[in-house]
């Protein structure tokens, strides 16, 4: 960050925090980094206790709140920090009850109540333990993972988001080796709303990527919430991830901890060609350190992760060209070089977070949080038919600044918030081992020449977050209104390249060798050249009211309404083409919802009954915009594509821009815009959960959950007319001569355009059954059988690896109603972490029995889905190696029906401890990836068939893509040890 960034974060975020001192006191039950409490007092008749005196006590930092119980005996704390807490109930005429061993996790609505016994007030009455896990205040579908098992849990990677599969309607896969996580939710690619401290973590680009790299070394608590969430919480229909941070406490803690993997602790990579496995290795170092300035007022933490990666041969980095055609590559003259069996790459990043938490009153509390990362890889690029020309460096360097400001009263309560964040790169992408010339791609055998990325360094990412919550708590209602500002600012800067694309090998190997007069063989060339780099600017505003309304002491409702204006940056009303002159900004965004939860049967083991429904908007990606702001045909930036046959076609291995003439006139563009009447995704859900307490500790839980999609993003070439002639399927075959009679807008060829008329459906079936800490063990197991359909191929995700992402037939959206790219039928999963106890007479055995921890990750699933598509331009609509390879399907295919096998996978980690004192203690681990070293199928990198370029059917049978040996498995079994001392 430079000094003048830096100076402005702090300026703001002072002036901020004195802002929100000179407001109206007020509230909120900020269920995004805090807590309630609430519960109902009654005497033994099971009558109402009026004004009785509540406290709660958090017995990590000494915070004491202080509330009366209403004419009904209710009664409610908001804003609570997370941790654990004393709650004790006092009234005349009654014993005082003590209730210890309570926890209070991040969004929880903890339900505490109190049965007061007729005596004197000196007498005191304690009751020890949580109360039930069925808890009759939450009307979400969410789970929250608490310290124990963010710490414990095997995470070879340390990165927090990699648990984001842990819940049900989740599918997918976590990110391995620094790439991003690729989870699905509610039947929708990619949908994530990622939350730091309850303020925004994603990108506004690309919503399915987080904004900050964080550390697992000082995560708390992650927050997951798939489906139910009250209207404080928007900007997804899938899931919403909130990751909770670490504060001090009145106790010096502390830990320094050293994790490192050897080459030996590396299994020979599933498909790995090479005979010598590479020198793997892994070294990370962490520290933390929290504790008091003040005791019981004013707290700090600090954490530190610095981490050093070799993988040279980690599944997703090896290259799956077939020998066969590297052999002929070789023979034609590339060099042998480019052919290693892995990329190789070195990763480097250092994590850091600074926080301090200050009770500044009994009704004011201030919370700051400083985060930086600054990480480097080099050969980022992944393998597959990558060679080692195509492989680029990656860069981050990122810093945030965020603060809460808290005020409460008995009755009224505010929470402000604010952020500052930036995200940019430190150096340029190419790597030592790129490509220069061309870039060229053999559809299904092979990638080299240069690679594809934007020149330079890319400036940064900036994103500006305020937001205020009152709650107003009356009587068996808390109501709360809020609203706030997401605001970005945008620099982006697109890649500059010529490309050319060979349907087989032998195309390429014939064009190399001049066999082929004139142009040669390839089937279609592009290009990109210009100015790469624009910025823009916009803002995200959300509105919300809500209450929570405690109806009776069995039936609590949670209702109201969240608003969302999301305006699109401002268009260039120069733009040649109309629709790209003028963004849309819908101002429609109105989302009713509401949540009930009733406790069926009170007492010991509770049956609680949860219904949700409502409407969740999906904040558009930034993407979408900014490529209708770069391609918009101004010249500015040009962008070309060519069939083989055309006559200004370039000559392999040339490019167009090198060749073009000062007096020769452009040809037809290819360019991006948006719909005129594009507006936002939204989703109609709805949810049923009954949920059976089996012990005070264990709960079953069963559930159903339907979503309609609506308006989801899809694009198409909206360019050509009047086809040529038909394929059987009824898809049209356009010319490639660009004229009047031939394109709606003859001065481009293709215009790919996002519109808002895609729709889905997902219907799933939910089985939970979890523990809470209990005998020195803990767990969440979940099970959802499933199916997602739409008719929309999205592109607004990480979609690289997926294909066919524009529609088939601009003409025919029924001809891609098919399975979702999200659609999995049956997912699995459990987590555990076992600390169990043993008492056994001699000392030598019960030594050795105890003091050990066993952590555990287990999934398994029906298998992913893929898209089946041709080796040629099945329509001849121009969208072909645009970035968006094979967009078509050969005749008689639908959408999505390939599907890979099965894939199961097992995570483990065991713990010693050496317990020196009460206060130091020594952990030695070793944690497996993947321990039973299980190959599952989790991509195939060629899913292309030959296809008659006239009939647009198959050529031969479907073929069998497993035994096509170009496949990615997830990774082979890898180990890593480390120590860690706490204090």
């Amino acid at each position: 960050m430079k000094r003048e960034d830096l100076r402005k974060a702090v300026l703001a975020l002072l002036g901020s925090i004195l802002l929100a001192f000179c407001a109206t006191p007020a509230v909120s039950q900020s269920q995004a980094s805090d807590g309630q409490i609430e519960g109902t007092v009654t005497d033994e008749n099971s009558a109402g206790v009026p004004s009785a005196i509540i406290t709660a006590t958090n017995k990590d930092n000494g915070v004491t709140r202080i509330v009366t119980t209403d004419e009904s005996g209710l009664y409610r704390f908001s804003i609570l920090t997370l941790g654990s807490y004393t709650v004790t109930a006092e009234a005349p005429n009654f014993k005082k009850v003590f209730r210890d061993g309570l926890t209070l996790t991040t969004g929880q609505s903890l339900t505490v109540d109190f049965i007061l016994p007729r005596g004197s007030l000196h007498e005191v009455v304690t009751v020890s333990g949580d109360s039930s896990i069925a808890d009759a205040g939450k009307t979400d579908l969410g789970r929250v993972m608490n310290t124990r098992e963010v710490q414990n849990l095997p995470s070879l990677q340390r990165n927090p988001y990699s648990f984001g599969q842990l819940h049900v309607n989740v599918n997918g896969r976590p990110g391995r080796l620094g790439a991003f996580a690729n989870y699905n939710v509610n039947g929708y690619l990619r949908r994530i709303n990622y939350l730091l401290d309850g303020n925004t973590n994603t990108q506004g680009d690309q919503p399915s990527i987080r904004f900050m790299f964080i550390s697992e070394t000082y995560v708390s608590e992650i927050q997951l919430v798939t489906n139910g969430f009250a209207p404080e919480f928007g900007n997804t229909p899938g899931l919403i991830m909130n990751v909770v941070t670490a504060n001090g406490t009145n106790d010096l803690h502390g830990t320094a901890a050293y994790a490192f993997r050897l080459p030996s602790f590396y299994t020979r990579p599933f498909f790995y060609r090479g005979s010598e496995l590479p020198d793997n290795r892994s070294n990370i170092l962490t520290a933390t350190i929290g504790g008091p300035i003040l005791r019981d007022r004013w707290h700090y933490y600090f954490g530190v992760d610095i981490q050093n990666k070799d993988d040279k041969a980690t599944s997703q980095r090896l290259i799956t060209i077939r020998e066969s055609d590297k052999a002929r590559l070789i023979a034609a003259g590339l060099p042998a070089s480019i052919f290693p069996a892995a990329i190789p790459s070195v990763a480097r990043g250092k994590f850091f977070i600074a926080r301090t938490d200050a009770q500044l009153s009994e009704s004011t509390h201030l919370a700051i949080r400083f985060n930086h990362s600054d990480s480097e890889s080099d050969n980022f690029t992944l393998g597959g038919l990558n060679t080692l020309e195509r492989t680029s460096n990656a860069s981050s360097t990122d810093y945030s600044i965020a603060a809460q400001l808290a005020f409460f009263t008995p009755q009224i309560l505010n929470e402000f918030r604010f952020q500052y964040g930036q995200r940019g790169e430190s150096r340029p992408c190419l790597s030592e081992f790129s490509g220069t010339g061309p870039t060229i791609t053999i559809t299904g055998v092979a990638n080299f020449g240069s690679p594809i990325c934007p020149p330079g360094v890319s400036p940064p990412l900036r994103i500006t977050q305020f937001q205020d919550n009152l709650t107003y708590i009356r009587g068996t209602h808390a109501f709360k209104v809020g609203g706030g500002l997401n605001f970005y600012d945008c620099t982006d800067r697109i890649s500059l390249y010529s490309s050319y694309t060979f349907a087989t090998i032998d195309d390429y190997l014939n064009t190399r060798a001049g066999t082929i007069l004139r142009q040669g063989n390839y089937s279609h060339y592009d290009e990109v050249f210009g100015d790469p780099q624009i910025t823009y600017k916009t803002a995200y505003w959300n509105f919300f009211v809500q209450d929570d309304w405690k109806l009776t002491r069995r039936l609590k409702i949670n209702y109201g309404m969240r608003y969302d204006l999301y305006t699109p940056p401002a268009a260039n009303p120069n733009s040649p083409f109309p629709y790209s002159q003028r963004f849309n900004r819908d101002t429609n965004n109105f989302a009713p919802r509401i949540g009930v939860v009733y406790a069926l049967r009170n007492g010991r083991l509770p049956t609680v009954l949860r219904f949700g429904a409502g409407i969740y908007f999906d904040q558009p990606a930034l993407k979408m915009y900014s490529r209708a702001l770069q391609n918009n045909g101004d010249l500015r930036i040009v962008r070309v594509g060519f069939q083989r046959d055309d006559p200004r076609a370039p000559a392999f291995p040339n490019s167009f821009s090198s060749t073009l003439q000062p007096s020769a006139g452009l040809p037809a563009q290819d360019i991006d815009t948006v719909s005129p009447d594009f507006v936002n995704m939204y989703a109609i859900h709805a949810n049923v959960q009954l949920e059976q307490a089996l012990t005070s500790d264990l709960s079953v839980a069963v559930g159903f959950v339907h979503s309609s999609g609506r308006h989801l993003s899809v694009y198409s070439n909206i360019n050509p007319i009047n086809p040529d002639r038909f394929l059987s399927d009824g898809r049209g075959v356009f010319s490639s001569i660009v004229s009047a009679a031939t394109r709606r807008d003859p001065r481009f060829n293709v215009i790919l355009m996002p519109d808002s008329s895609g729709t889905s459906r997902y219907d799933a079936l939910n089985l939970q059954l979890t523990q809470r800490l209990s005998h020195g063990i803990q767990f969440a197991v979940g099970y959802t059988l499933a199916k997602a359909t739409d008719n929309a191929p999205e592109q607004n995700a990480i979609t690289q690896t997926i294909q066919g992402l524009v529609l088939s037939d601009p003409n025919n959206r029924r001809l891609d109603q098919g399975n979702s790219f999200a659609d999995q039928r049956h997912t699995f999963f459990m987590s555990a972490v076992a600390h169990p106890s043993f008492h056994a007479s001699n000392p030598s055995l019960n030594y050795l029995l105890n003091h050990n921890q066993i952590g555990l990750i287990a999934t398994a699933n029906s298998g992913e889905r893929f898209n089946i598509v041709s080796t040629t331009d099945v329509n001849n609509d121009g969208v072909f190696g645009t970035g968006i390879t094979n967009a078509d399907r050969p005749v008689g295919i639908t959408r999505n029906s390939g599907k890979t096998p099965p894939q199961y996978n097992v995570d483990l980690r065991y713990s010693r401890f050496f317990v020196f004192t009460e206060r130091y203690r020594l952990e030695v681990y070793g944690e497996f990836q993947n321990v039973f070293n299980i190959k599952s199928i989790v991509q195939y990198n060629n899913v292309s068939v030959i296809t008659d370029p006239v009939t647009g059917e198959m050529i031969g049978p479907l073929p069998d893509f497993a035994a096509r040996n170009q496949s990615t498995a997830q990774e082979s079994r890898q180990f890593q040890a480390g120590l860690k001392f706490y204090f």
